[in-house]
């Protein structure tokens, strides 16, 4: 990202402070005076965050205010959050009784982050650090998200993604990652062995709402040499349990993913 680029974005962020600060808005002239810019900046500024959203303006009273998108945005947070604090119980539920590390992973738009994760005590053990990204195409619990895209979805992101190649385990043909969609959506599990490291297996479930959509997935992940497919498939009811109760204890009612 450019020097002047970053400039712009510090200021747009800049703004949106302000408007945090302060929820009954500002006219332009109030801004103006408070960050010090110039009038046709700061016009320039509120007419672009309104026209995408994030503010919305009052001609009448000639003031801008927040933005129903980024209303949306703290609900989303806050979806997040709750769906973190319910997982909490089945990840460390999860990690007893496999013995490995249990992690819970949501969508973020060509990505899969890990929001939460229970690691394993033994001493060799597979990480998944708070915030660590991975494509959708690798590993069960980015796999496991990408199954719940809905086919139009899905056509698009394999018309925008990039399909890199992180082991030489990772699936990277459309063909074949549409039929492991297919056979996802259909087992209600993924499971992967060297996909994203090279000794790394896992299975993960997808967490639903009520309305069958896939909000996030839960994951038990393990070092490959420890792991044979036997034990791996041991895990499968636990995960699909576990992601089962997370559902209900977020949405209140059983998920179609039960």
């Amino acid at each position: 990202m450019s020097t002047e680029t970053n400039k712009v974005l510090d200021r747009a962020l800049a703004v949106l402070r302000q408007f945090a600060l302060r929820p009954n808005g500002y006219t332009v002239p109030e801004l103006t005076a408070e960050l010090g810019m110039s009038k046709t900046t700061t016009r320039r500024f509120l007419q672009t965050l309104a026209g995408r959203g994030f503010l919305d303006y009052d001609p009448d009273r000639q003031r801008y205010t927040l933005g129903m998108l980024i209303l949306g945005l703290s609900t989303g947070l806050s979806q997040q959050n709750t769906l973190a604090v319910a997982a909490q119980p089945m990840l460390e539920a999860l990690q007893r009784e496999s013995t490995e590390t249990a992690s819970l992973w949501i969508r973020v738009r060509l990505e899969a982050i890990c929001l939460s994760s229970v690691e394993s005590d033994r001493f060799i053990r597979a990480v998944s650090p708070i915030g660590r990204s991975v494509p959708l195409h690798a590993g069960c619990h980015a796999k496991a998200l990408l199954a719940g895209l809905d086919d139009p979805e899905l056509d698009d992101y394999f018309k925008v993604a990039e399909l890199a190649q992180l082991t030489s385990y990772t699936i990277t043909s459309p063909v074949d990652l549409k039929k492991q969609v297919a056979q996802i959506r259909t087992d209600g599990y993924a499971e992967s062995r060297g996909e994203v490291n090279a000794d790394g297996v896992g299975v993960a479930a997808p967490i639903t709402n009520p309305a069958g959509r896939v909000v996030a997935s839960l994951s038990i992940t393990a070092p490959g040499h420890r792991v044979d497919q036997d034990r791996l498939r041991s895990f499968v009811p636990m995960v699909r349990e576990a992601a089962a109760e997370a559902g209900r204890r977020v949405f209140g009612s059983a998920p179609n993913n039960a």
